[in-house]
C-alpha cells in the first residue's frame, strides 16, 4: 500500500513545474524531519518513565537494591504505525520490587529490652519466610509483657482486720411519734470513697410482750419500732422511731453483726531468695461491728398531735420613737398546750452585693437570746424596715402534727418545727412611718406625656409622668398585643416576658396599660377616673390589692381603652431621579459577516483543517520527602519532551507548506 502511494506521488510530481516540485520536495523533507523527531521522543518516553519509577522504588525501600528493567524497543517498528506512548503510574513499580526482594527488619539496640530482644532474635533465626514483618512506621509494643526464663515472683500478704464497734446505750426511751438519734464512733481509717448505699439499712421490729424483745419483721405495717442505719461523714447514725400501736413497756433490742466496708493495701518491701522474688504487702480489712444489746422503753402518749396553733394581739404598727413591746397572746383554750417562748424584731437593710435584706439590729422579749456584740433595738426609727418573728414552746406531752396550721393575728404564717415547739420567721413586717390621721380617696388619676401611638417597625418608648404633688404614683407602663406579645417599662417584669415586643408589627392591635400605687394616706376606689394626656379614658382592672371591709384599693393594674393598629407601609415605586444614572445596558455588537474574496471560486471545496490533539497522561505526584529523580533521568525527560514538541511543530509546518504550494 505504501508503494502504491509513493508511485502516485511520483507521477504527480512529474506533471508539475520545476518551481512547484522544488517547494513540494522541501515541504516533504521538513515534514519527514519533524516526524522523525516526534518518533524518537515517543520511543524514549517508556525508558525515562521506567527509570523514574525505579528511582522512586529505591528511595521508598531504602535498603532494597532493585535494578530497573528497561524494556526493549524494536528498531524495525514502522514509523506510520508507531503506538501512542503509555506511561505507567509511579506506584505500579513499587509492588514488583517488594515482591522480588524482601526487606529485613532492623530493631535499634536501645529500643528493646533483654526479653524482647531474645524473642526477636529467635524469630529471625527460625528462617520462616512467611512470618509477617511489621512496617517500619508501625507501633511496636515495648516493655516486659511476660515473665520469661522461669523467673519466680511471689506475693506475701499479711491480713490485718480492723473493727469499729457500734454500741447503743443500755437504756433508751422512745415516745410515740418521736424519734431517737444516736451517732456511733468514727470508723477507723474513715469511710470508703465508693458509694455507701449498701451501708444504708432500715429494719422493722415488733414489740413481743411474751419474750420481752423487739423481734425483727419484714413488713413495715407489722412493726412498732423502726431502726434506720446510715453513714454520716465518717460514722454511722442510728435513728429509732416509735411508730406502732404498742401499749408501752420495756423491750430488749439486740443486733450482733459485722459488715465489711473496705480494704487498704500497703507495700512493705521486697525479699530475694535465690532466683525467687518475694513482694511483701499488708492488707487492712475494715468492718463495722454492731454490738447492740439495749433496753428500749416505749411510752405511749395519750395526747393527740396539735393541728392548729394561734398567736393573737401582736402589735405590728409602731410610730417613730416607740420602743418594742411583748404583746403576743395565746387563746385561753390552748394555754395548757403551748406558750410564747419569745418574740423578736429585726431591723433589716439591703445588702448591695447580694441584693438581699439582712438583719443589722435585734430586739428579743427573752434577754437570754442576746449574744455578745449584738446591736439592740431601743426604739423604732422612721423610714426603716423591720421584721417580726415568734417562737412557741410546747407544754407537757403535746406534739405538733406534720401538717399543723399556724396563724398570727388571724393570718397564716410559715413555721418550722423545733426540738420542743415551732418557730415562725417573718410572721409580719412594717415600715416605720408617722401615723396617718385621716385617709383620703383619689378621685382622678392624671397621667401626662404618655406616648400612645406608634408606626409599624417603631420600638416601644415609655414617657408617662404625673403632675407635681400627685397622689397617684405610676410604677410602670406596659403594652399588650392581640398576638399575645407584651413589653414592660420596668426590667423586673420585662425580663420575664417570653413573647416580647421589640418593635410594633403591622396588623397587630396593641393596648396601653399602667400600674399605679397611691401616696401614703391615700387610696383608690372603684369610681376613680383615669385621665391620660388631658382626655378621660376608660379602663379595666387587671389586678389589684384592696381591703375587703372598706373597699379601699391600694394597688391598680389598669388595661386602658387606648389601642392602635399599625398599618403596612406601602413600598414606593422606584422612580428615576435627575441625579440617578441610567443602568448601563450591554452593547449590541453588529454581526460580522465573513469577508468573501473576489478570487474565491464557488466550486472549490473548503480546505480541510487538521487539528492535532496531544494527550497528557496524569502521573502520580511523588510524596514529599521521597528521593527525587536521578539527574540523568530528569535531563533525559526534559530532552524527550523538547524533541516531541519540536517534532510536532516542524511536522505541522512542513505539512502546511506542502499544502499551500499544492493550492
Amino acid at each position: 500500500m505504501n508503494g502504491r502511494h509513493f508511485d502516485k506521488q511520483t507521477q504527480r510530481e512529474r506533471t508539475c513545474s520545476l518551481a512547484h516540485g522544488t517547494w513540494r520536495c522541501v515541504g516533504a523533507k521538513i515534514a519527514c524531519a519533524g516526524a522523525c523527531a516526534l518518533m524518537v521522543g515517543q520511543l524514549l518516553l517508556p525508558s525515562v518513565a521506567l527509570a523514574t519509577e525505579c528511582a522512586d522504588s529505591v528511595a521508598a525501600a531504602d535498603e532494597v537494591a532493585a535494578a530497573p528493567v528497561t524494556p526493549t524497543v524494536a528498531e524495525d517498528t514502522a514509523p506510520t504505525t508507531a503506538p501512542a506512548a503509555s506511561t505507567a503510574p509511579a506506584t505500579d513499580a513499587a509492588p514488583t520490587a517488594q515482591g522480588t526482594v524482601e526487606p529485613q527488619q532492623t530493631i535499634p539496640a536501645d529500643a528493646a529490652n533483654e526479653s524482647s530482644g531474645a524473642a526477636l532474635a529467635g524469630q529471625n533465626a527460625s528462617g520462616d519466610d512467611n512470618a509477617a514483618i511489621p512496617a517500619s512506621n508501625a507501633i511496636m509494643p515495648c516493655g516486659v509483657t511476660d515473665v520469661v526464663g522461669g523467673s519466680d515472683v511471689r506475693v506475701n500478704t499479711t491480713v490485718v482486720p480492723h473493727y469499729t464497734d457500734c454500741v447503743l446505750p443500755s437504756n433508751v426511751t422512745l415516745e410515740k411519734g418521736q424519734s431517737y438519734t444516736y451517732d456511733f464512733p468514727d470508723v477507723e481509717g474513715g469511710m470508703p470513697d465508693e458509694p455507701l448505699c449498701e451501708l444504708v439499712e432500715t429494719k422493722y421490729y415488733r414489740a413481743d410482750a411474751a419474750s420481752g424483745t423487739l423481734a425483727e419483721v419484714q413488713d413495715a405495717s407489722m412493726s412498732d419500732v423502726t431502726a434506720r442505719f446510715e453513714p454520716v461523714g465518717d460514722h454511722m447514725r442510728m435513728t429509732l422511731t416509735f411508730t406502732g400501736g404498742a401499749a408501752g413497756g420495756s423491750y430488749r433490742l439486740t443486733r450482733n453483726e459485722a459488715l465489711y466496708i473496705g480494704t487498704a493495701l500497703e507495700y512493705t518491701g521486697t525479699d530475694y531468695e535465690g532466683s525467687s522474688t518475694i513482694l511483701n504487702e499488708t492488707r487492712y480489712d475494715y468492718y463495722l461491728r454492731y454490738v447492740i444489746n439495749s433496753e428500749i422503753t416505749l411510752v405511749a402518749s395519750e395526747n393527740e398531735a396539735l393541728e392548729n396553733l394561734n398567736v393573737n394581739d401582736v402589735k405590728t404598727g409602731y410610730a417613730p420613737g416607740e420602743a418594742p413591746r411583748a404583746t403576743a397572746t395565746i387563746p385561753a383554750a390552748d394555754a395548757d398546750k403551748y406558750e410564747i417562748a419569745y418574740e423578736c424584731w429585726e431591723e433589716m437593710e439591703l445588702d448591695m452585693e447580694s441584693g438581699e435584706s439582712v438583719p443589722v439590729a435585734f430586739w428579743y422579749s427573752d434577754p437570754a437570746k442576746y449574744t455578745p456584740g449584738m446591736k439592740k433595738i431601743d426604739h423604732f426609727e422612721e423610714g426603716k424596715f423591720y421584721m417580726y418573728s415568734v417562737e412557741l414552746r410546747l407544754k407537757g406531752d403535746n406534739t405538733v402534727a406534720d401538717d399543723c396550721n399556724m396563724n398570727v393575728n388571724g393570718r397564716w404564717v410559715h413555721h418550722i418545727k423545733t426540738d420542743n415547739g415551732v418557730f415562725a420567721p417573718n410572721a409580719d413586717n412594717m415600715l416605720c412611718e408617722q401615723p396617718i390621721d385621716e385617709w383620703r380617696a383619689i378621685d382622678v388619676i392624671e397621667i401626662n406625656g404618655a406616648t400612645t401611638t406608634f408606626k409599624a417597625g417603631d420600638k416601644p418608648v415609655f414617657t408617662a409622668n404625673v403632675p407635681t404633688g400627685s397622689n397617684s404614683l405610676p410604677q410602670c407602663e406596659y403594652w399588650t398585643g392581640s398576638d399575645g406579645s407584651e413589653v414592660n417599662s420596668q426590667k423586673f417584669w420585662d425580663q420575664n416576658i417570653t413573647n416580647h415586643i421589640d418593635a410594633f408589627k403591622p396588623g397587630v392591635t396593641y393596648r396601653y396599660g399602667i400600674y399605679l400605687k397611691p401616696a401614703r394616706g391615700f387610696y383608690f376606689t372603684p369610681n376613680t377616673k383615669l385621665v391620660i394626656n388631658g382626655q378621660e379614658c376608660g379602663y379595666q382592672v387587671a389586678d389589684s390589692v384592696s381591703d375587703e371591709d372598706s373597699g379601699w384599693i391600694y394597688t391598680l393594674w389598669l388595661n386602658t381603652d387606648l389601642t392602635f393598629t399599625p398599618e403596612v407601609t406601602p413600598t414606593p415605586d422606584p422612580q428615576p431621579t435627575p441625579d440617578s444614572k441610567p443602568t448601563p445596558q450591554p452593547e449590541v455588537k453588529p454581526e460580522i459577516k465573513p469577508e468573501v474574496k473576489p478570487e474565491a471560486k464557488p466550486a472549490a471545496k473548503p480546505v480541510a483543517t487538521t487539528v492535532t490533539s496531544k494527550t497528557v497522561e496524569k502521573t502520580t505526584p511523588a510524596k514529599k520527602g521521597d528521593a527525587v529523580l536521578a539527574t540523568t533521568g530528569d535531563t533525559t525527560a526534559m530532552t524527550v519532551v523538547a524533541l516531541g514538541i519540536a517534532g510536532a511543530t516542524v511536522a505541522a509546518a512542513g505539512l502546511a507548506a506542502t499544502k499551500r504550494r499544492k493550492r
